[in-house]
């Protein structure tokens, strides 16, 4: 594969190599280089729309030469893609992880953040010129679905939608979705281990889907929930079965009368069925669920919603809520204490965690183990937090360790859960 999109020895290219002179080696690196070799060889005419080289096409140089006035970025873990973006171009950006979010403002000063996906395009209309151009680049997601989200709020206020990430991660799927709201979708050359997928000629009607997808989990501790879900929120709809085993356990406990609580806490809470669940099962007046992703607490407010623990118009809270029988969604990162959204809550009675333990495709429990700390540190004198994981993990010790004297309460094929206790 080429080592870059643009034609050696074109100005376009020694630009690129200087907005990246002082980055040599840093994470997200690569595809902030290829996305600002794209945009800068679009505007000097070196670049057709599909990322190749335009030599003996004709390129109206004076139209090309300030295209995109505005780019949107999404997801850009790193922040690098908006770093070198915004120098010369204006951004704005949004990242469904709030850790993240923090890393793009600290690595980009100069691009604009936003709190909610909708944002990015509503500011579009409401504040730009008709002649100005919009680009939007997505981070390619783990789920579809995330995808198709982004591209239902975006698709009606850009020109260009470009979706970008390794390789071997772009399937025909991204094709086929972008296709469902622009004329034109090309795949660009390979730089690396990188390449785009680009959407272009907005589609005047597309075929774009709607969030937040509904469902129904029926568990037999609780018969039929309604369960609300955001593109980008882990499981979708769907049942998690570690969830599930972990609601079957507490549910045994409840019945033997050996968890009486009046407040849970869902540490990563996701689409919220299983807090939903838990409120349901042992009747505690007071439930709070807090994720590091936006579409999370998205999803788990509406599936509150759906179920009639929460009404309709109420807003997250930083504290638990006060009033009983109600639920408070936080946005906030659970793995860590600092984080004031996780330190204003508890204690709590009861506290629940399905820990995850990839990143990307790598098993790791740095994660699981932040959460533990957290877990110990907002338990109630008394209370049990239960815990669910992949029995091939054996967190035992170290919930013994982080949290307290531990026991385990069910264990099938696949998951353990296990309650601990204060030590």
């Amino acid at each position: 594969m080429p080592a870059s999109l643009l034609p050696p020895g074109s100005p376009a290219a020694e630009s690129s190599r200087e907005l990246a002179a002082d980055l040599t080696d840093r994470p997200g690196l690569p595809q902030a280089r290829l996305l600002a070799e794209y945009v800068l060889g679009r505007r000097s005419g070196d670049l057709d729309v599909s990322g190749r080289d335009t030599e003996g096409m004709f390129i109206d140089a004076e139209a090309a030469a300030e295209v995109p006035h505005e780019i949107l970025v999404v997801d850009d873990a790193q922040g690098l893609q908006s770093a070198l973006l915004s120098e010369f171009v204006e951004v704005r950006t949004y990242n469904d992880r709030i850790d993240e979010a923090r890393r793009v403002a600290e690595v980009a000063p100069n691009a604009e953040g936003v709190e909610r996906l909708s944002d990015l395009g509503a500011r579009v209309t409401a504040a730009a010129p008709t002649d100005r151009e919009t680009w939007a680049v997505v981070n390619a997601p783990k789920a579809m679905n995330s995808l198709a989200e982004t591209l239902a709020a975006l698709q009606p206020h850009v020109s260009t939608l470009i979706v970008i990430g390794r390789s071997e991660t772009m399937s025909r799927a991204i094709n086929k979705e972008l296709a469902r709201g622009f004329a034109r979708v090309d795949v660009s050359p390979g730089v690396g281990k990188h390449r785009m997928i680009i959407g272009s000629r907005p589609l005047s009607s597309p075929s774009l889907s709607r969030f937040p997808k509904a469902g129904r989990i029926d568990h037999p501790a609780t018969g039929p929930l309604e369960v609300c879900a955001h593109g980008a929120c882990f499981s979708g709809v769907k049942n998690d079965e570690g969830s599930a085993l972990l609601l079957e356990a507490l549910a045994a406990e409840v019945a033997a009368g050996g968890l009486t609580p009046d407040s849970v806490l869902d540490l990563g809470c996701g689409n919220g069925w299983l807090l939903s669940a838990a409120l349901q099962v042992t009747g505690a007046d007071t439930g709070v669920g807090v994720d590091v992703s936006r579409a999370a607490v998205a999803s788990a407010r509406a599936t509150a919603e759906a179920n009639g623990a929460v009404e309709p118009q109420a807003t997250a809270e930083v504290a638990a809520a006060a009033e009983p029988n109600t639920v408070d969604i936080v946005l906030g990162d659970a793995a860590g204490d600092s984080d004031p959204a996780v330190t204003g809550l508890g204690p709590f009675d009861l506290i629940l965690l399905n820990p995850p333990f990839h990143q990307g495709t790598t098993i790791e429990t740095d994660t699981a183990e932040d959460l533990m700390r957290t877990a110990a540190a907002h338990l109630a004198e008394g209370g049990r937090v239960l815990t669910v994981f992949n029995t091939h993990l054996r967190y035992r010790d170290r919930l013994d360790t982080l949290i307290g004297p531990s026991e385990q309460l069910a264990r099938n094929s696949k998951f353990t859960v296990i309650a601990s206790r204060r030590g």
